[in-house]
């Protein structure tokens, strides 16, 4: 590993918990995980108590309403199994084992990723909460120059910070933005005022790209049809030319806030 978490997060001191073990046992019984789920943990090999950011810990405030109840965001450090790169499927299992929001910092050999989750109030069961967002980068390599930028947008001081929510959502707001570091080979950024702007981009080039994935899986059936693999191809590339428009759009957006070609 060639990051500390302290350096990128630069929370208050407050704020680490000591990277305490949590034993795999206290999942299980906590999430009522099925036989599957139990499995899977197999895939991890340490999980750790990161950090916790709270009131009493960081002085950011809760958001208590109608809609959420975030006391604190905890943050939880992971390393995988040797060979396993299983993240998406473990964070997200990790995500469903805590009623706040997590931070899941995952560790696979020399490569990282970061997923963050944010939870609402249940409205079928009163005093329940449930994940209704995950973010997740992907395995990246820290070292990579292009990915630094994006580790520079996670420390405490540079998000925001009125309450937890608000916190969150700056968390969550840079994990998005480096979802198109592979494809557009940099770490978008842009002003405040284009902020939304640019995350609707992201989202519709994530959009696309899928669908251009699940078309071309389609086309490879080996049951498809010349007919019906010539129609898919058509509907491929128009996505294609969608998806490069796209991309084209953010690399403008981001290039013209730096006056720079990237």
């Amino acid at each position: 590993m060639s990051v500390r978490w302290e350096d990128v997060f630069k929370l208050p001191e407050t704020a680490y918990a000591g990277g305490r073990r949590i034993p795999k046992t206290v999942l299980t019984s906590r999430a009522m995980l099925t036989k599957h789920e139990r499995r899977t943990l197999d895939k991890m090999s340490r999980l750790e108590h990161f950090a916790t950011v709270a009131k009493g810990t960081a002085q950011v405030l809760p958001r208590v309403d109608e809609d959420y109840d975030i006391q604190s965001v905890i943050f939880l450090r992971c390393s995988m199994s040797r060979d396993s790169q299983a993240v998406a499927e473990i964070a997200h299992l990790l995500h469903k084992c805590f009623p706040n929001p997590t931070v899941i910092l995952q560790e696979a050999g020399d490569a990282i990723a970061v997923s963050v989750d944010l939870t609402r109030k249940s409205h079928a069961e009163r005093g329940t909460t449930v994940v209704y967002d995950v973010e997740s980068t992907g395995l990246f390599d820290p070292d990579d120059e292009r990915f630094k930028p994006f580790l520079g947008a996670l420390a405490f001081d540079s998000l925001p910070q009125s309450d937890l929510l608000s916190y969150l959502e700056g968390l969550i707001s840079c994990v998005r933005l480096a979802q198109a570091i592979e494809a557009l080979g940099f770490y978008p950024t842009c002003t405040p005022d284009n902020r939304d702007r640019l995350l609707e981009l992201i989202a519709d080039y994530k959009r696309l790209q899928a669908q251009v994935d699940a078309l071309a899986e389609q086309r490879r059936d080996k049951d498809v049809t010349p007919n019906e693999s010539a129609r898919l191809r058509m509907e491929m590339r128009r996505a294609q030319r969608q998806r490069d428009g796209t991309l084209s759009d953010i690399r403008d957006m981001s290039t013209t806030e730096h006056g720079e070609e990237k």
